[in-house]
C-alpha cells in the first residue's frame, strides 16, 4: 500500500480506534467495581454458549446451572492434556465440540512446552473477549499518553504482525496469536497502523527483516511509542540499529531500501543516524530523541531486564503489557503500575488454589481439588490459576502461578510468579526459578551490583551440581568465586532442602560464571524461531548445561571449575 493510502487508512481509523479504546476501557473499569457481577456474567455466558456442544452433553455437563457451586461441583479442574481428544475432532468439525461458536483459526503456542498447544480461536471469544481485552489496554495507554496517536509515525507497535500462514489443520489457519492476518470481519483488532508498510505482510517475516523495516521507515521521525510483549524485543530494537547502522545510513541518504530504490532521499535522518553510531554507546532516546514511553513485560523473569531497558531507554517511561497467554487474558493494565494489575474479571472465570498444594499430584490420583473464588484470596498469598474460558476450555489449570498483591473494590491485583512445573531437582530440593532469582539478587545486592539476565541448568557429575552464568558490570574469576559462594549460601537459607542437600554431600557447590551485560541478551536473541518470534520468551531455567558452554566458550564442566572448584 502506497504511502499516501496507509496515511489515508491511518486517518480514518484514529478517532474510531481511540473511541473503541476508551469504551473497552470504560467497560473494564466498571467491571473492576463490581467483580462479582462481571464474574456471574461470564460464567453465565460460557455455560449458555457450551451446554449444547458434544463434550458437554456426552459428560453430562450441559445440566449445570449458572451458579460457581453447582458449576465446580459437576465440571472438574483439567489439564490440556485432557482436551486433547475433543481438539482432535474439533480440528476436523470447526466448531460444535467444544463449544458452540465456529472456529475461525487455531492458535499456536510458544511456551514452556515442546510441542505447541492447539488453543481454538472462536469467534464468540474472539468478539466478546480478546478484541475488547486488547482495546481497554491501549484505552489505558492512550489515557495516560495520548501522544500515542499525536501522526502516524508516533507508534511503533510490535505486539503484533501480519504474516502470512502457511500451516494448517484442515483448512483452519495454525498461527501465533501475536499474528493477526487475515482480519477476520470488521471487529478484528485494526488500529490505525494496521496498513502501514511495516506493518503488513509486505515486511519480510524474519525478526530481524522486520525490524530493520520497522526501523528504516521510522528513523527521522517523531516516534513517541514502541510497545512489545517481550522486553527483549526493545532491546533488540537497539542492538539491530548498531549492527545495521551503515545500511541504514546509505539508504536513509539515499533514498532505498536494502539498497532498492524506495523513497526521497533524506540526507538529515542520515547525518543524524550517523552522528549516534559515532558515539561509543548509545540508547534508543538517541535514535529518537522524541521517545517518551514504552510497553512490555516486567514482571517474574523479565523483571530481570530493567536495568538494561533504563539503559536503552533512559528517563522514557513505561507500561505494563497484559498478562496473558494464548490460553488467555488474566490482567489488563489500568494505569502504570509495574507490580501488578487488576483481575481481568470480564475475561475468563476464575478459580484459585493455595500454590502449596500440590495440584498435579490430586489430578494425577483422580481426586478433587477445592477451589477459591476471586473473592476468597488473601493479600501476599500465591495461587494456581485456573480459568474457564468462552472458547471451550473450561476449568483449565494453566500451570501458572500468581501472587495476590492488594485487593481493590473486590478486586484482587495480581502479578505473575512463575510456572508451576518449572523448577531443577537433582534430589528432591526442587530449587524454582524465584528462588534462584531471590538469591542472585541478595548476593549482587550485598555488593551493590545490578540484577541482569541469568540462565541456571543442571550439572550431572559426582555429586550433580547447578550452573549459572549471569550479567555483571565487570565479568570475571574473583567476582565468578565470590558470587558462587554467596548464591550457593542464600539459595541453602531460601530452600532447606538445597541446604541440606548439600550438608550432606548429595549436591555439590553451586557454580557461578559472569558474562557482559548484554551477552545472555544477544544469546537469547539469536535463538527467535520465524513464527513465534513476537512470542518468543526469555527462559531462566534451561534443562542442561549447553548455554554455559556457547556463552563461554567451553564446556560447562571446565566453566565450573573455573568459578570456584
Amino acid at each position: 500500500m502506497g504511502s499516501s493510502h496507509w496515511h489515508e487508512h491511518w486517518n480514518t481509523r484514529r478517532s474510531p480506534f481511540a473511541e473503541e479504546c476508551r469504551q473497552a476501557r470504560a467497560t473494564l473499569l466498571a467491571d473492576l467495581k463490581d467483580p462479582y457481577a462481571a464474574q456471574q456474567r461470564v460464567l453465565n455466558d460460557i455455560i449458555a454458549l457450551c451446554a449444547d456442544s458434544l463434550r458437554w452433553k456426552e459428560r453430562g455437563y450441559d445440566a449445570v446451572a449458572a451458579d460457581p457451586a453447582a458449576f465446580r461441583d459437576v465440571v472438574p479442574v483439567m489439564r490440556y492434556a485432557d482436551f486433547t481428544e475433543d481438539i482432535d475432532r474439533e480440528t476436523r468439525t470447526k466448531g460444535g465440540v467444544l463449544s458452540c461458536s465456529p472456529v475461525l483459526r487455531w492458535l499456536k503456542t510458544s511456551g514452556t512446552t515442546d510441542v505447541p498447544k492447539r488453543i481454538p480461536y472462536t469467534l464468540h471469544w474472539l468478539l466478546t473477549y480478546r478484541i475488547p481485552a486488547m482495546q481497554a489496554m491501549w484505552g489505558t495507554y492512550m489515557e495516560h499518553h495520548p501522544e500515542i496517536l499525536a501522526h502516524p509515525h508516533a507508534t511503533l507497535d510490535t505486539q503484533t504482525v501480519y504474516d502470512d500462514v502457511d500451516d494448517f489443520l484442515y483448512g483452519v489457519q495454525y498461527q501465533a496469536i501475536s499474528n493477526r492476518h487475515p482480519r477476520i470481519n470488521s471487529r478484528d483488532w485494526n488500529p490505525p497502523w494496521s496498513a502501514a508498510p511495516w506493518f503488513g505482510t509486505e515486511a519480510p517475516s524474519s525478526h530481524a527483516g522486520r525490524m530493520y523495516h520497522r526501523i528504516r521507515h521510522l528513523v527521522g521521525k517523531d516516534l513517541h511509542f514502541v510497545s512489545a510483549i517481550n522486553p527483549s524485543t526493545l532491546i533488540s530494537l537497539r542492538d539491530l540499529v548498531a549492527e545495521h547502522g551503515p545500511d541504514l545510513v546509505r539508504d536513509l541518504a539515499e533514498g532505498t531500501l536494502e539498497g532498492k530504490p524506495y523513497t526521497d532521499p533524506d540526507p538529515e535522518a542520515a547525518r543524524h543516524l550517523q552522528g549516534v553510531l559515532d558515539r561509543s554507546e548509545f540508547a534508543l532516546t538517541d535514535v529518537w530523541p522524541s521517545l517518551r514511553l514504552y510497553s512490555c513485560w516486567l514482571s517474574s523473569s523479565a523483571g530481570l531486564y530493567q536495568s538494561r531497558l533504563d539503559t536503552v531507554l533512559p528517563g522514557v517511561a513505561a507500561m505494563p503489557f497484559m498478562s496473558c497467554g494464548t490460553e488467555g487474558v488474566t490482567t489488563i493494565p489500568v494505569d502504570d503500575s509495574l507490580d501488578s494489575q487488576p483481575l481481568a474479571v470480564n475475561q475468563a472465570f476464575f478459580e484459585f488454589v493455595p500454590a502449596g498444594v500440590e495440584l498435579g499430584a490430586l489430578l494425577d490420583a483422580g481426586e478433587g481439588v477445592d477451589t477459591l473464588l476471586f473473592d476468597e484470596v488473601e493479600e501476599g498469598r500465591d495461587y494456581h490459576l485456573i480459568m474457564t474460558q468462552a472458547n471451550g476450555l473450561h476449568r483449565l489449570w494453566s500451570g501458572d502461578v500468581y501472587r495476590v498483591d492488594r485487593i481493590v473494590d473486590g478486586t484482587p491485583w495480581v502479578h505473575f510468579v512463575q510456572r508451576d512445573d518449572i523448577y531443577h531437582s537433582f534430589t528432591g530440593e526442587k530449587i524454582t526459578e524465584v528462588q534462584v532469582t531471590q538469591a542472585i539478587e541478595q548476593a549482587l545486592g550485598d555488593r551493590g551490583m545490578p540484577v541482569g539476565l541469568y540462565m541456571c541448568g543442571p550439572q550431572w557429575a559426582e555429586p550433580p551440581y547447578y550452573v549459572v552464568v549471569g550479567e555483571a558490570t565487570e565479568p570475571g574469576p574473583d567476582l565468578d568465586r565470590a558470587l558462587s559462594e554467596a548464591v550457593d549460601r542464600a539459595l541453602g537459607v531460601i530452600n532447606i532442602e538445597y541446604a541440606s542437600k548439600r550438608s550432606s554431600g548429595r549436591l555439590g557447590p553451586l557454580s557461578f560464571a559472569t558474562v557482559p551485560h548484554g551477552a545472555i541478551a544477544a544469546y537469547t536473541e539469536a535463538r527467535r524461531q520465524q513464527g513465534n518470534a513476537t512470542q518468543y520468551k526469555y527462559k531462566p531455567f534451561q534443562k542442561d548445561t549447553d548455554f554455559a558452554a556457547d556463552l563461554l566458550g567451553v564446556t560447562a564442566a571446565t566453566a565450573a571449575t573455573g568459578a570456584h572448584r
